[in-house]
C-alpha cells in the first residue's frame, strides 16, 4: 500500500511540473497594434523582473552607481509620462536628468503592486517588464505629492535598454 501510494504521489507531482513547462512556453498576449502586429509574448524572466525593479528602487533612493554598464546599455531611451517623443541619453546625461528629477524634493517613495516580465515573439533577446506603482513624492517646500505609475522596462541582452512611462494624479 505504501509502494502504491508513494507511487501515486511521484506521478502526481511529475504531471504538475510537465503542465508547468508546457505553460510557460504558451503566448500570453498579442501586439494589436504598429510594426509589429500580430507578434506574441511569452513569459519572461523574473531575473529580468527584478533588474527592472533594482532599477526602480535605485532611483528612488538615489543611487547613481546603479547606472553603469553592468546593468545599462550605452544609450538607454525614455519616454516621459507627459509627452510623446523618445528621448535618448547616454548613462552620465541618465544620472544628470534622474539627479535634476529629486531636485525638488526631499524624498520619494515607491509601492510596487505587481511585476509582469513578458518576451515578444519579434525579439527573443527582450524582455520588456510591466509593474504598476503608487509614488509619494515629499517637496522640499512641505508639500507631498501622489501618483499612480505605469511602467515598461525594456532589457535586452540582460541589461536595460529603456523605459516608458504613464501617469495619473491621485
Amino acid at each position: 500500500m505504501k509502494k502504491i501510494t508513494l507511487f501515486l504521489i511521484i506521478t502526481i507531482l511529475m504531471t504538475g511540473c510537465q503542465n508547468n513547462e508546457t505553460n510557460l512556453n504558451k503566448n500570453v498576449g498579442e501586439i494589436l497594434s504598429g510594426d509589429n502586429k500580430g507578434s506574441t509574448y511569452s513569459i519572461g524572466s523574473m531575473e529580468h523582473a527584478q533588474l527592472a525593479l533594482d532599477f526602480s528602487t535605485a532611483f528612488v533612493n538615489q543611487d547613481y552607481d546603479f547606472v553603469n554598464e553592468k546593468n545599462y546599455l550605452e544609450t538607454v531611451f525614455f519616454y516621459p509620462e507627459k509627452g510623446l517623443e523618445r528621448l535618448e541619453f547616454d548613462l552620465p546625461t541618465l544620472i544628470e536628468l534622474a539627479k535634476s528629477m529629486h531636485e525638488p524634493y526631499d524624498s520619494i517613495r515607491r509601492n510596487v503592486y505587481d511585476v509582469i516580465p513578458v518576451v515578444p515573439s519579434y525579439d527573443t533577446d527582450l524582455t520588456v517588464v510591466m509593474f504598476p506603482f503608487t509614488e509619494t513624492r515629499y517637496r522640499k517646500d512641505g508639500k507631498i505629492e501622489k501618483y499612480r505609475f505605469y511602467e515598461r522596462h525594456y532589457i535586452k541582452g540582460g541589461k536595460i535598454a529603456g523605459v516608458r512611462k504613464w501617469s495619473q494624479e491621485e
